[in-house]
């Protein structure tokens, strides 16, 4: 029967039959919830962390793991509460699993009215700083919370990793500690939480509120981020951490978009063996396109860009490597085109060995306006990851869905 279809009906049929449609897993955070973050441990346990507003004054910082089996999310539970919380669409709390009963978790909080942190402007206000508490037994308890380092005021995006050494964690963040002084810029900071020494200074100039990327490559860590140039070039830079200490930073690729704010759009990465992926956003030449690049050798070198968007793109990527290298890239695209904020959640597979570029696929509609955030993907294996993202039907709400590949 197929083969007598028109050829066009048949290619149609073929695709719907070849992805499943999403599947929502009900999520376990509550109304009002958002800044979803995912993170997969060495172990392949899966975890999700978010904020949750207890009433109009407190938020909490929630997580859950992951049971593959059941394909179902643990009951909620609390890490920390405050009520002088720094909340936020782009710089919102992380999990980040360190070993198999260790985690690391991270949240904002507000400078102390009066207490003028490095950075005082019309963005930031009195300013904020990162905190980190570590759990050594899988979530059950929590250690006081401190902060990311004693010598700024100003830590923000936070981006951590597990060292693999004794349940060590590595951050790396956007630090203020000379904007309010001579005219100083947004500087680029390193340190192993817990260890000895000084925060050390990865580059000197970057872009003021955009997130940063750090995987693990053998030995060494990568990191990505958008750096600003006297001339307000603001490109991503990739940085090595090689031996206990940085490399010079140097660019991911060579856009030269020159713009005189921050456009709150951070780069990707995600590693697996020798593979690293990248993905970033940029306006350059007027043109608002997504960007992604594979390397093979561990992020020495990388392949040409190729573009992922449809046109009307609006950024807030993500990245995931698969078993043969290649990779697969999100990211948040406008849909509507009438005034509005109707968009869609894409996933485009990228082959590692000639750059090909596959098909776009839908993964969730969704609302481009900030509120929705910024939408984050796992691997669960080479066929089937987890998407969480900021559902804005109603009132917000943390959203996971069970995506089936192409």
């Amino acid at each position: 029967m197929l083969r007598h279809l028109p050829a066009a009906l048949l290619w149609c049929l073929t695709l719907a039959f070849a992805t499943a449609a999403p599947l929502e897993i009900p999520s376990p955070a509550g109304r009002g919830s958002m800044g979803a973050s995912l993170a997969t441990g060495a172990d392949g346990a899966v975890f999700l962390s978010w904020l949750e507003p207890v009433n109009e004054a407190e938020w909490t910082l929630q997580f859950s793991r992951f049971d593959h089996p059941s394909r179902t999310w643990s009951e909620a539970r609390t890490i920390a509460r405050g009520g002088d919380w720094f909340i936020n669409w782009a710089d919102f709390p992380s999990v980040t699993p360190l070993s198999e009963r260790h985690l690391l978790a991270v949240w904002f909080v507000n400078n102390p009215a009066g207490k003028e942190s490095a950075g005082g402007d019309h963005d930031h206000g009195a300013g904020y700083h990162a905190e980190y508490s570590l759990s050594d037994d899988g979530g059950a308890t929590w250690s006081k919370p401190q902060g990311i380092t004693g010598e700024s005021t100003s830590t923000e995006f936070v981006a951590a990793l597990a060292l693999g050494e004794n349940s060590r964690a590595f951050a790396a963040w956007l630090d203020g500690r000379d904007r309010a002084h001579n005219g100083g810029v947004q500087k680029l900071f390193a340190q192993t939480l817990l260890a000895q020494g000084p925060d050390a200074l990865v580059d000197p100039s970057v872009c003021d509120c955009c997130q940063l990327a750090l995987v693990r490559t053998g030995n060494d860590a990568l990191l990505a981020y958008r750096g600003r140039t006297r001339d307000e070039v603001r490109d991503i830079r990739l940085a090595r951490w090689r031996d206990g200490k940085w490399e010079t930073p140097r660019p991911l690729h060579d856009d030269n978009w020159e713009i005189s704010a921050c456009p709150v759009n951070g780069p990707r990465l995600a590693a697996r063996g020798a593979h690293v992926a990248a993905v970033w956003f940029t306006g350059a030449q007027s043109q608002p396109r997504v960007q992604a690049k594979i390397s093979r050798d561990g992020g020495q070198t990388f392949g040409d860009a190729v573009r992922l968007d449809l046109g009307r793109p609006q950024g807030r990527v993500d990245a995931a490597v698969l078993a043969d290298g290649s990779a697969v890239f999100t990211w948040l695209e406008m849909t509507g085109r009438e005034p509005g904020h109707a968009g869609g959640i894409y996933a485009r597979r990228v082959v590692a060995v000639d750059g090909a570029v596959g098909e776009p696929q839908l993964l969730a509609p969704t609302s481009t306006a900030r509120a929705s955030g910024f939408p984050r993907l796992v691997l669960l294996d080479d066929r089937h990851a987890l998407l969480a993202y900021t559902a804005q039907s109603g009132e917000s709400r943390v959203a996971t869905l069970l995506i089936e590949l192409k």
